[in-house]
């Protein structure tokens, strides 16, 4: 299925805005409302928003199925380490991190690394199914 000129243009320009945004939500997630899954299924959507704009074979050159899938095992053993480490301090998933000044980036502790790591879980997760679905319509 080719997608109009307009299409394609307009995708082209709004992706990286859902990039930027879906970083933005996992990294203050722990501020305002927002955090590791929202970002995720944004970055997941911005992906998906190319798939369907460019086709399957030229988006999947850039973000390569396995490439996608390594990233997102690292990202569950990463969660799984996180919080193993807490026991260290005597609690599983424990904030050991210090804190700085309330409202900052760094105030969250390991906070931020868990929505970091869960939206890069999501994110790679939710691309990994559309992926199996692209590839399931593309056989039929």
């Amino acid at each position: 299925m080719k997608m109009s000129t307009v299409v394609r243009k307009s995708s082209k320009i709004i992706a990286p805005f859902l990039f930027t945004y879906g970083i933005y939500l996992i990294i203050y997630g722990h501020l305002s409302p927002g955090g590791g899954f929202q970002g995720g299924v944004i970055l997941a959507v911005g992906i998906i928003l190319l798939l369907t704009s460019h086709g399957y074979k030229l988006v999947h050159e850039s973000f390569q199925e396995r490439l996608v899938k390594v990233t997102e095992s690292t990202a569950v053993l990463g969660i799984i380490l996180l919080g193993l480490s807490g026991l260290i301090f005597q609690a599983f998933f424990y904030n050991y991190l210090s804190g700085g000044t309330p409202g900052t980036l760094f105030s969250g502790g390991t906070i931020v690394l868990f929505n970091i790591l869960v939206g890069v879980k999501i994110g790679t997760g939710f691309t990994i199914v559309f992926y199996v679905f692209l590839r399931r319509m593309e056989s039929d």
